[in-house]
């Protein structure tokens, strides 16, 4: 069941875009709350003989190194975040469609995910569905059409000429 490699990797901005927001939001907040008891910590616990002023100072030029390699390295993060979330929103995203598709077409082909995406369980299940409707459709066109002939046998015997004898 392979299936090539994903051409795109952003693909469903409502979730993808949003779990970035959140995920940005977390590591922001995080790393301000933890850059601010490093210093404070380090301020606290440094010399007392070197005034509060210049320990805070130290203690923050300190961590401005740690600043910019969080920064350096986020870009990644959120990059491995959204192949990551791909996972989910890929299979989601396929799905959506063949449900469409199966609502609007006739001949839906059977649902596949990649070997690596998450809810596999949807295909078997998806397919089951597609399977009943397809039969049904089928059923659905061989009623009409008997109910046609028989309307046309209708017609037919009304147009008859009548023999009164």
């Amino acid at each position: 069941m392979s299936r090539k490699k994903r051409k795109n990797n952003y693909i469903d901005a409502s979730v993808q875009g949003n779990l970035l927001k959140r995920i940005m939001y977390h590591w922001l907040i995080f790393f301000a709350v933890a850059g601010l008891s490093s210093i404070l910590v380090q301020s606290l616990l440094g010399d007392p003989n070197i005034p509060i002023s210049s320990r805070i100072q130290a203690s923050s030029e300190n961590f401005a190194f740690i600043t910019l390699v969080v920064f350096a390295i986020f870009p990644a993060f959120l990059l491995d975040t959204i192949r990551f979330s791909n996972r989910f929103a890929g299979p989601i995203v396929r799905l959506r469609r063949q449900l469409r598709e199966l609502g609007t077409q006739r001949d839906t082909p059977s649902m596949k995910f990649r070997d690596d995406d998450f809810w596999m369980e949807i295909c078997p299940e998806f397919n089951a569905v597609r399977s009943v409707v397809l039969e049904q459709q089928i059923e659905i066109d061989n009623l009409r059409a008997q109910l046609v002939e028989q309307q046309e046998e209708i017609t037919e015997i009304q147009h008859m000429p009548y023999d009164a004898d």
